[in-house]
């Protein structure tokens, strides 16, 4: 990214010097800081600013804990955009629909659809007989051009007859079966937890290795409780922020 001095810091306000350098930093990612693009160095921005490293390591670390830039050491301080909210993690949605419901534009790059035989840690999960057949559904998904989940999911394959011989590019698995076998999500479980990305995950994000990343293990049951889908997604930690609604009683 290209950070043009059009403001500069007054040393004369009583505002601290870094949430100043903050505030311009944000203004010049606003209208030309895209996603993925790098920011000038700390030594750039000192001599730019007229300010200490200081003041722009602390302004840095405001906007990281933003979730709007991310330090990689060796290579700089990446512009990653707002991080998106998703409430999928505590409803029936699927994460195609509730990212759409939000307006934002999903895509799905497939890495494999295929049936296999379960293995026992996988017939466990599904509820099967070890060596049952399964289908493997693994994708790339993109929000508004970013890829952003990686997710590998498995299904009984005595459910889902000819779902392996369906084109599912760009499309919502939930509503496909929905639509063409009946089953929609009625409860389950989901977890979370905080990870470092694989070499292969990393790769299909466009992130380094070892970058800070989201894992969901999901079960999902159907309204009669038969267990129809086990999911494992991973998630680029700089894009993505989980919205859990708490109740009491």
């Amino acid at each position: 990214m290209t950070v043009t001095a059009r403001a500069t810091i007054d040393f004369r306000s009583f505002e601290p010097y870094y949430l100043q350098l903050k505030r311009i930093l944000l203004k010049d990612m606003e209208d030309d800081g895209a996603a993925g693009s790098l920011l000038p160095s700390e030594a750039e921005l000192c001599a730019r600013y007229s300010v200490s490293r200081t003041v722009v390591r602390q302004a840095l670390a405001e906007l990281e804990n933003d979730g709007l830039v991310l330090k990689v050491k060796g290579k700089g301080t990446f512009v990653t955009g707002r991080k998106l909210d998703t409430s999928f993690i505590q409803d029936n949605l699927g994460f195609y629909e509730s990212m759409t419901r939000a307006g934002h534009d999903v895509r799905s790059r497939i890495l494999k659809l295929a049936a296999e035989r379960s293995t026992v840690d996988l017939a466990r999960l599904l509820e099967l007989g070890v060596g049952e057949e399964v289908i493997r559904f693994d994708r790339v998904r993109s929000v508004d051009g970013r890829p952003v989940q990686v997710v590998r999911a498995f299904m009984p394959a005595r459910l889902f007859p000819g779902l392996v011989d369906v084109d599912m590019t760009d499309r919502s698995l939930y509503q496909v079966l929905r639509d063409s076998y009946g089953l929609r999500p009625a409860s389950g479980h989901r977890a979370i937890e905080a990870v470092a990305l694989s070499r292969e995950d990393a790769g299909h994000l466009g992130v380094p290795k070892g970058t800070p990343g989201l894992r969901v293990f999901s079960i999902t049951r159907s309204s009669d409780g038969v267990v129809f889908e086990h999911f494992i997604a991973h998630y680029r930690g700089d894009s993505f922020r989980f919205e859990l609604e708490v109740r009491s009683g």
